[in-house]
């Protein structure tokens, strides 16, 4: 029996151990890993390519203009997680925070037709917080990048770029 509770003790600590050190890989992996300018970054990551933006404009701007420019692209909004009640939930307080999950019918019917497991990568995603100076900082995942891996839908992605770029172009000035 104690040489149970050895070799448990053991696997945990090697486990915690292996933990931490794949995490600071993964952190100095996007610190290397971004590119751009400062006001516009990409992060490449096993799902895709991360683009971020940091905005000039006060967060509650930056979310007034993002929602009106996925209205004016034609998205409907799916969803909108509550990022302050789920941190709050764990003991956290965040500044703002806001997401919307982003769909077009006439865009994801072509998906759910010629693929279904590309469905998986839809509803798009753009997450807008505070920044510690209270400008907006928005990001999302670059939509070629998640349906790449689909061979038909590899110009779709390449326009879906350009709806995104245009919506978090709208929050930075």
């Amino acid at each position: 029996m104690n040489n149970w509770f050895k070799k448990r003790s053991w696997q945990k600590r090697t486990a915690t151990c292996i933990s931490a050190v794949m995490g600071i890989f993964i952190f100095t992996g996007f610190l290397h890993a971004s590119k751009g300018s400062a006001l516009a970054k990409e992060y490449e990551f096993t799902g895709g390519v991360i683009v971020e933006k940091q905005s000039t404009l006060p967060f509650k701007r930056v979310l007034s203009t993002i929602e009106r420019a996925i209205k004016g692209a034609r998205f409907i909004i799916v969803g909108e997680p509550n990022y302050q009640l789920m941190q709050r939930m764990v003991g956290r307080e965040r500044k703002g925070a806001k997401g919307f999950f982003l769909y077009r019918p006439d865009l994801g019917v072509p998906i759910f037709d010629g693929d279904p497991r590309a469905a998986m990568e839809i509803p798009l995603k753009i997450v807008i917080w505070e920044g510690p100076d209270g400008k907006g900082i928005i990001r999302y995942k670059k939509p070629s990048s998640l349906l790449n891996k689909y061979k038909k839908f590899k110009d779709l992605g390449e326009d879906l770029d350009v709806l995104m770029t245009k919506i978090s172009d709208a929050g930075v000035k």
